[in-house]
């Protein structure tokens, strides 16, 4: 008889749980974690190490110069995430997985807050890794 109850009980909580967590948010950790970096390394004025991990575009500068002068203006302490766009859940990067689709998406912004707004947004380089292609601070 308790082997029957168990039975009930698994087959009723597991479909309950396996929905739960396709609906749970996904946190892209890290992208989150590589945005911070970028960021630590900008507040330490570690321009080279930083230009390392941004792309050369328009946006981040093609030059250290470039870099470093458009960054200058972008510092800002920050002191946690606020949130990341596009938001994605477990259910939808499984999705993708089952349909051979890359489950990354192409861009993430990361919105930081502390002594101001900054927003960071990522993309994957050639390499594969997660580079910084704009970062911007604004009011709220």
């Amino acid at each position: 008889m308790a082997r029957w109850v168990l039975l009930i009980v698994a087959a009723l909580t597991l479909p309950a749980g396996a929905y739960l967590w396709a609906k749970a948010e996904y946190y892209p950790a890290d992208v989150v974690d590589r945005a911070q970096a970028f960021i630590t390394l900008l507040e330490a004025g570690q321009m080279d190490q930083a230009q390392a991990m941004a792309m050369s575009n328009e946006y981040m500068g093609r030059t250290p110069e470039e870099f470093a002068d458009r960054m200058w203006a972008q510092r800002c302490r920050v002191d946690r995430v606020e949130w990341t766009s596009p938001p994605q859940t477990n259910g939808n990067r499984l999705r993708r997985w089952w349909r051979g689709v890359d489950i990354e998406m192409p861009e993430v912004a990361v919105e930081f807050e502390g002594d101001c707004l900054l927003l960071v947004s990522m993309r994957r380089g050639a390499d594969g890794q997660w580079r910084v292609f704009n970062i911007q601070r604004h009011a709220g």
